[in-house]
């Protein structure tokens, strides 16, 4: 969700009826979920049960780290309080989830549920997540200039 209302923000005319209950959503899910974002950057595949299947996943935490940076230069959330939880976020893929190589591990698989895509493994992978992560470092790299 935080993915489609930065990509549908980026496009739609300023003027557009929807946008202030886009922006108002997506700044509302990037202050909740950065209450349940983990110390190492990841949010995990259950944001309402640190328990329940607690390893790192990277394409959730790719699509926050997304939303949260174009929050940030947008307007929507203030810097001081939620960059420090994007780059959190982008620490935590970098050092964590990207191999030598570049290959991109930790992501859950499609499935009808999470539990259908487990384990998640250092060496799971899917081309959406590398999509996400990209966008997020691309978003990021926006509030870096």
């Amino acid at each position: 969700m935080a993915g489609g209302h930065t990509k549908t923000l980026k496009v739609l005319p300023a003027g557009e009826r929807h946008v202030a209950e886009y922006r108002d959503t997506l700044t509302r899910l990037v202050t909740a979920t950065a209450a349940v974002q983990r110390t190492d950057g990841f949010w995990n595949v259950n944001l309402a049960d640190a328990s329940h299947l607690p390893g790192p996943e990277t394409s959730g935490t790719a699509f926050f780290a997304y939303g949260t940076a174009y929050a940030i230069s947008a307007g929507l959330v203030t810097g001081s309080a939620f960059l420090p939880v994007a780059a959190r976020a982008w620490n935590g893929l970098v050092t964590t989830a990207v191999h030598p190589d570049g290959f991109l591990g930790y992501v859950q698989k499609v499935g009808d549920r999470p539990e259908s895509s487990q384990p998640i493994t250092y060496d799971s992978t899917a081309d959406f997540a590398v999509g996400a992560f990209l966008l997020a470092g691309t978003e990021l790299a926006v509030l870096a200039v």
